[in-house]
């Protein structure tokens, strides 16, 4: 099932729901379409199951990128260390990012899926930091989707691979955990009261 799951998570983030083809991705897997489908159900079900698996992927690394951390930060620390951990968790699963530009444009089932699962839990804990670093004076007056979509982007490299390459003549290839530090730096820098 995980390789099931991983594939079909490839794919609908590579294609979309819509191109997506069970009986291609069956075959590409090596099984036959009954296989997938007494396993998993409709079309609709394989994506459900493969959200929440990938969903359930960048959690983990989220976490685990998080416990590198000190458990105890608090102010722009703690900001650091989340959005750090967060563009981490996104580097090792690209696959999500690409589902949620997939699906970002187009209202529906599918885009409330991932804005429950992925956006909403990362969300409402992240506006309560902004908010409490904002009154503080600790970071000028920033919004979550403004944080939000400047962590979107420094994740860009991971989920636009065939893009990031075209920089590799001029800046080398991307190297993974400096890009991370340099992007959460950057941010942060972008938020001081102080910045230019």
């Amino acid at each position: 099932d995980e390789e099931i799951l991983r594939a079909a998570l490839s794919v609908f983030a590579a294609k979309g729901y819509d191109a997506t083809s069970v009986r291609a991705l069956s075959a590409e897997l090596g099984l036959s379409h009954e296989t997938v489908h007494q396993r998993f159900g409709s079309k609709q079900s394989l994506y459900n199951a493969a959200v929440e698996f990938g969903v359930v992927a960048v959690n983990a690394s989220f976490a685990a990128a998080r416990a590198n951390w000190p458990d105890e930060l608090e102010g722009v620390d703690e900001l650091r260390a989340t959005v750090h951990s967060f563009i981490t968790a996104a580097s090792r699963h690209p696959e999500v990012g690409r589902l949620v530009n997939q699906e970002g444009d187009e209202d529906g089932e599918r885009l409330d899926q991932l804005l429950e699962a992925v956006l909403r839990p990362w969300a409402d804990a992240l506006g309560a930091l902004l908010q409490q670093l904002v009154d503080a004076g600790t970071i000028r007056p920033v919004t979550t989707r403004e944080v939000f979509f400047l962590v979107q982007a420094a994740a860009g490299p991971f989920n636009l691979q065939r893009l990031s390459a075209v920089f590799d003549p001029l800046d080398g290839p991307l190297d993974p955990d400096h890009h991370v530090d340099n992007m959460t730096e950057f941010i942060l820098r972008g938020l001081s009261p102080d910045a230019g």
